[in-house]
């Protein structure tokens, strides 16, 4: 097991420690949620790194590595759905694309073949992260500073930049098929 694997690991244990960080109230529990949460995104870029630099990627980096992520940034739409930040339809529309994309790379996977990250995706992952960042962000603030930013101002700015990620991640979806299209027998 190496470094970058850990780091893997690592990101994947940040998922019910943020769930526990939300759902159960302690002090500054938002805080403490927005801490966990940018461990584990900022982990998504250092154990890329690593592993590229190092020559360190493995099979099960390739793997897990995207399906961690996916388990982070989702785990943190559905809280803001529940929380009423997000629109179900702009969460559906993104997990539906990871769903396809995932299903795409299996398929390429069995042929021995694999289908890389390409820019749409990597952008994808970036606005995802940044925008349920910035609602974390924004509630360890109120949550410290006294609730000085507004929740309807909180509201609207979060639907702009979850339809962006939206509208992205839809477009991502639409490349990443077209690119494994070839794979998919349909006979």
């Amino acid at each position: 097991m190496n470094l970058p694997n850990k780091i893997t690991i690592f990101r994947m244990i940040t998922v019910p420690v943020l769930l526990a960080a939300v759902l159960i109230p302690f002090p500054y529990h938002w805080t403490a949620a927005l801490v966990v949460y940018f461990l584990g995104c900022v982990s998504d870029t250092v154990d890329g790194n690593i592993a590229r630099k190092r020559h360190l990627v493995t099979d099960f980096g390739k793997l897990m590595d995207p399906l961690a992520d996916k388990a982070l940034v989702m785990t943190a739409f559905i809280i803001m759905v529940k929380l009423g930040y997000c629109d179900v339809v702009c969460f559906s529309l993104m997990l539906a694309r990871e769903f396809l994309v995932s299903g795409v790379r299996m398929i390429a996977a069995s042929k021995g073949k694999v289908i890389a990250a390409n820019k749409f995706g990597k952008a994808k992952t970036f606005l995802q992260m940044s925008s349920t960042g910035i609602i974390f962000l924004s509630l360890a603030f109120n949550e410290i500073a006294g609730n000085l930013i507004s929740n309807d101002v909180l509201i609207i700015v979060a639907a702009v930049l979850f339809w962006i990620a939206c509208v992205v991640s839809v477009l991502s979806g639409i490349k990443y098929t077209k690119d494994g299209w070839f794979l998919i027998e349909t006979k």
